[in-house]
């Protein structure tokens, strides 16, 4: 009696630990699965993000926010930033800036100039058959009627974070108002 009394009490121990196991293992996935409701893309708030308002309507081009290589030397002289919308990177929004004398805290402007020196860009991959067949750009400050300012606010040896806002253009067609934010780690 003493023997069987024994053998009930281990299975049923074995039992409550297997089960205990299995409730532990359950809610560990749970809390994992949890940790990125946004499909890795980060937010506003995180420490990379490229936001911004086209024509009044609020837009992130969070996927894959970067700039450009990490400076080997003290000085930066250009400053690439770049995000799409989705992994699935039809529409970007690009921040292009050129300084032969190094970049610095400060604000950069251009307007309707056909110098490469600082231009923001807005594009779209135009699909046909799940294939891209061509690019709308939207540009600003490298054409007649549109501008481009971007003030950079920080630039460390993480990367850069700033502000921008500029009037961008189809070539031929549309403009879009523009005024956004940027926090972008180098590549």
């Amino acid at each position: 009696m003493f023997n069987q009394s024994i053998s009930i009490t281990t299975k049923k121990t074995k039992s409550s630990v297997l089960y205990g196991c299995m409730a532990i293992l359950v809610l560990v996935m749970l809390g994992l699965s949890a940790c990125s409701k946004n499909g890795g893309e980060a937010t506003g708030d995180d420490k990379k993000y490229l936001t911004c308002k086209l024509n009044g309507k609020y837009c992130e081009f969070n996927y894959g926010v970067n700039a450009n290589d990490k400076p080997t030397t003290d000085t930066v002289h250009f400053v690439v930033i770049g995000g799409w919308e989705k992994r699935d990177m039809i529409k970007g929004f690009g921040i292009d800036l050129t300084l032969p004398d190094g970049a610095k805290e400060k604000i950069y402007t251009v307007s309707g100039t056909t110098a490469l020196s600082l231009h923001g860009k807005y594009y779209i991959q135009n699909m046909k058959d799940g294939k891209i067949v061509s690019t709308s750009g939207y540009n600003g400050g490298t054409s007649e009627g549109t501008n481009f300012t971007v003030t950079i606010t920080s630039l460390s040896d993480l990367g850069i974070k700033g502000t921008f806002c500029g009037k961008l253009k189809l070539v031929g067609g549309d403009d879009y108002v523009t005024e956004g934010k940027f926090s972008a780690p180098y590549n």
